[in-house]
């Protein structure tokens, strides 16, 4: 005969048991959420500081740039000089011997260095939506301005900067061509084994003086006309540099402290 055990009754969770595994769960999600997003934080947090530090290096870069190019700025008096002279020689304030003692004795006249502005760490950024991750209003700003706004019109300049410098120093800054070798590799001229007349800068530049095609561009109507436009364009860029050297410090600056934080 069978014997038929009675079933086990069914137990019934109570809603107190619902509500402990429902906030363990949520718990546990909730904490997880959290600690990805402190993750992610910490990427983000860790790459942003990777980037202002390499635009620090890149802004710096830029700096010590501008500062040797205002070094060299420092000979533009004798553009200056030069732009005087002409004029002086042209309404009859020098005589001829005069003019071209006057052009003999002006010293370096500034080439056209410009100023490239390397922007791989601030596209980089942008391109990568780091970008939006820069709290600081003023310095989000700051960043856009100099490596968009900026960065174009010293683009811009350096192209006409550049041509006109060239036309300018090539073509009729004729003391230019021969002098500078001559100062900068000496040796060179030496170990060849050529005459003082030919080495020596000084008197090379008297050689030049005394040339009919010198004096034909130095005391033509043309050179005083090139010679301005030259002098313009070198004093608008240094303007343009100084404004990025202002705010090529402020962001070094603003940089600086968030590396701090």
């Amino acid at each position: 005969m069978e014997i038929h055990h009675p079933h086990h009754p069914t137990h019934k969770k109570k809603w107190s048991e619902y509500i402990i595994e429902f906030a363990m769960l949520f718990t546990a999600v909730t904490l997880g959420f959290f600690a990805e997003n402190f993750r992610e934080h910490r990427i983000i947090e860790h790459r942003m500081q990777e980037n202002y530090a390499a635009i620090i290096m890149d802004l710096e870069q830029d700096s010590f740039k501008i500062d040797s190019i205002f070094t060299e700025a420092k000979n533009v008096t004798n553009l200056i000089t030069l732009s005087n002279a002409l004029y002086t020689y042209k309404t009859g304030g020098f005589t001829e011997k005069k003019f071209f003692d006057t052009i003999y004795n002006i010293n370096r006249i500034p080439s056209y260095t410009t100023l490239f502005i390397n922007n791989t760490t601030f596209k980089n950024m942008q391109s990568s939506g780091l970008l939006s991750y820069v709290a600081d209003k003023d310095l989000k700003t700051g960043l856009s301005y100099y490596y968009e706004v900026l960065f174009k019109r010293i683009n811009d300049n350096n192209k006409l900067f550049d041509d006109v410098g060239i036309n300018y120093l090539d073509n009729y800054l004729v003391l230019n061509h021969g002098i500078n070798p001559r100062l900068t590799l000496p040796n060179i001229y030496k170990s060849a084994g050529f005459e003082d007349g030919f080495i020596n800068s000084k008197k090379y530049r008297k050689f030049l003086l005394g040339l009919k095609c010198t004096k034909s561009i130095l005391t033509s109507d043309d050179f005083i006309y090139t010679t301005n436009v030259y002098l313009s364009r070198y004093l608008n860029y240094q303007r343009l540099l100084g404004s990025v050297k202002t705010n090529n410090n402020k962001l070094i600056q603003q940089l600086k402290l968030q590396l701090v934080q």
